[in-house]
């Protein structure tokens, strides 16, 4: 699985939710300016400026990356995380600047960088752009915004943070790679479950359970059409069991190139096929049976066929269908094969 290029819903999800904090950060810096700050003074213009950056870079964050033609790669993950660690990082050093009695600075900043690494699920290259903003911004801020005590080292504190709430976002990241992936193996183990189930293993048509299931709803459809392989047995006795296999195999693509993806097809039995359609049943026919007649089979094999076609209206039961359409069927190979019989 492509590591880059991978868009789950809850990967989607969480991109667009790093968004939404960016947004609402910046409507908090806004609300302290307003609420918590005296008008005029400097920690307001502060505030302010801290929100209307916010609000700038959000919009980035929601503009540029659909600039990029291809979702994915590192330009398309540096305009979607750059500036959303930028606002990140500036709205934190605000809040710390006003918040002067929490002494414990980085463990407040670890606290909230492994918040977002384990909250929010972002690709190896999406999360250390992200973090590495954050942490860039947060040392930078730190030098001129925050009081803090020079004697200890808080930038040194910042980056190994930053880093540490990489590696945990990197180890989440993988920890969900290796779940998706096993999903989709058991995903594709149960289509390939399905299809044994299903389909009929030479032709990859519907096989005979199926179409008894299909059968079961029967008067959902206007038609059914019961078909045979004229002498089949011919076929194999002078060319071989190989060659007679070629011939369904093709048969069956006969059948899918001329039904419509509503109607039903299947394999009933040996030679026998079975349709469910919304058509005109008899047109339908008569077109597979012309088609059928025409058709150069593998080693020029003459292949014709008899059909018996009925209305699914006024059926009582699945058995009174297929025992109409049996009728029809038996009657067309008495009247000297290769044609359809309706009633």
């Amino acid at each position: 699985m492509d590591n880059d290029i991978i868009l789950t819903k809850k990967h989607t999800r969480n991109v667009r939710a790093t968004r939404v904090i960016c947004a609402v950060l910046c409507l908090e810096q806004a609300m302290y300016g307003v609420v918590f700050a005296e008008n005029g003074s400097l920690l307001q213009r502060i505030y302010f400026n801290s929100s209307l950056v916010l609000g700038v870079l959000f919009l980035i964050t929601m503009v540029l990356p659909r600039l990029v033609p291809i979702k994915a790669g590192i330009l398309y993950d540096l305009f979607d995380m750059v500036p959303l660690g930028i606002g990140l990082g500036i709205a934190y050093i605000r809040m710390l600047n006003a918040a002067n009695e929490y002494q414990n600075i980085p463990t407040i900043y670890l606290a909230v960088l492994f918040g977002g690494a384990v909250v929010f699920l972002l690709e190896y290259k999406q999360s250390l752009i992200l973090y590495s903003s954050i942490t860039v911004v947060s040392i930078i801020g730190s030098y001129s915004s925050l009081p803090l005590d020079s004697s200890i080292p808080f930038q040194a504190d910042f980056l190994i943070n930053g880093a540490i709430a990489w590696a945990v976002s990197a180890l989440s990241y993988a920890s969900f790679l290796k779940t998706e992936t096993q999903r989709e193996l058991i995903e594709e183990k149960n289509r390939q479950l399905t299809q044994l189930s299903e389909l009929d293993w030479l032709t990859n048509l519907y096989n005979r359970r199926k179409l008894d299931l299909y059968l079961a709803g029967f008067s959902r459809y206007r038609f059914a059409i019961l078909f045979d392989l004229d002498y089949f047995k011919t076929v194999n006795d002078n060319y071989g069991h190989q060659k007679g296999d070629r011939v369904l195999v093709e048969l069956a693509s006969i059948l899918q190139n001329t039904i419509t993806p509503h109607d039903v097809v299947g394999r009933w039995g040996g030679e026998e096929f079975l349709i469910l359609t919304h058509e005109d049943g008899f047109a339908l026919a008569e077109q597979l049976r012309k088609k059928i007649e025409v058709h150069r089979f593998v080693d020029d094999i003459p292949v014709t066929a008899s059909f018996g076609v009925t209305a699914c209206k006024n059926k009582e039961s699945v058995h009174e269908l297929v025992r109409c359409i049996d009728l029809n069927l038996y009657q067309a190979k008495q009247l000297g094969r290769n044609q359809v019989v309706y009633s």
